[in-house]
């Protein structure tokens, strides 16, 4: 039988993992492990008239922050109180037509009828195919521009 020393990190993540799992009534959070997509024909029918107010709108998974003069700051996600943060792993990944965005603020300046459809990934399947830089989920953009090319 073999013996594996883990890390006090690894072991802490296990035993909550495993506390988790077996406590009775535990249920995954919303929206853990699947995809969300908002077609075109969801986004036509909203009244919302840039990206910003339309993923405040339907992306209910996260937070949304203004500063005082209404301008996107940043999204985080709904943690509930038994959730261990790590630093810079609270904001999902926004990426549109493939190239990640850097400041949300420009949510607020895209206009929704320029969005053909928006992914919202979990973090579990966020990391899978955006690395560990995506453990708060990702928000995929993809616009009628990129679409038609």
């Amino acid at each position: 039988m073999r013996h594996y020393r883990l890390s006090p990190v690894a072991g802490l993540f296990i035993a909550a993992s495993l506390v988790g799992c077996v406590t009775s009534g535990y249920h995954a959070p919303p929206g853990a492990g699947h995809t969300d997509i908002i077609t075109e024909q969801e986004i036509a029918k909203s009244s919302c008239t840039n990206v910003w107010d339309l993923l405040r709108k339907r992306a209910r998974m996260y937070n949304y922050a203004e500063d005082r003069y209404g301008r996107p700051r940043y999204i985080t996600t709904k943690r509930g109180k038994s959730t261990i943060a790590l630093a810079g792993s609270d904001s999902p990944m926004v990426v549109i037509d493939g190239a990640r965005l850097g400041d949300v603020a420009a949510l607020r300046d895209m206009p929704t009828d320029a969005v053909q459809s928006i992914e919202l990934q979990s973090g579990i399947t966020g990391t899978s195919t955006q690395g560990t830089n995506a453990v708060a989920g990702v928000i995929y953009i993809h616009t009628k521009e990129a679409s038609s090319s």
